[in-house]
């Protein structure tokens, strides 16, 4: 019998599945950091950023499917990033910042090498993928520096519902 699964590498597939799950860990990360900051301002960026990182997933899910990928369940990955809120939560707001303007560019790699691997048809989810990740550090950058907008960039990335359309971002 003929295998159905579209022909993509194992490596592909593997690290397609590593970083949908990562998205979904993110959510769970950014709503529990919600929970430990004291302001509405701070909350709501940061419910914002796990916005962004679902929408993020949810763009590559058919993705997942297409390659009958396995994830673990929700509940599994937001389980995974309790010691890292308990850690970033005792942080200030500045200090999370700055390890958001330091850190989330070192991610952008990663992103371009799974698009390096991808087979053409999944270019366009692929780009939306590393689209939030650059929309998270115009974030991190604007917040940074105390701008008055820095949510613009990740309510312009929210706004897309098809990648398709990631050359308006």
């Amino acid at each position: 019998m003929r295998d159905k699964t579209p022909s993509a590498s194992k490596s592909y597939r593997d690290t397609l599945l590593l970083y949908f799950e990562e998205e979904i860990m993110g959510e769970a990360y950014f709503n529990g950091l919600a929970a430990c900051f004291d302001t509405p301002d701070q909350q709501e960026k940061l419910r914002l950023l796990a916005k962004v990182e679902r929408h993020a997933a949810e763009a590559v899910r058919p993705l997942i499917v297409k390659y009958d990928l396995k994830p673990r369940s929700d509940q599994q990955l937001s389980a995974l990033e309790a010691d890292t809120i308990r850690t970033h939560g005792a942080w200030s707001w500045h200090q999370l910042v700055h390890y958001m303007v330091e850190r989330y560019p070192l991610y952008m790699d990663d992103f371009e090498g799974l698009e390096k691997m991808a087979p053409k048809a999944d270019l366009p989810q692929l780009k939306f993928l590393t689209a939030h990740e650059t929309a998270a550090i115009e974030f991190a950058n604007l917040e940074h520096v105390g701008a008055d907008d820095s949510t613009a960039p990740l309510l312009r990335y929210l706004e897309v519902q098809h990648p398709e359309l990631i050359r308006s971002i």
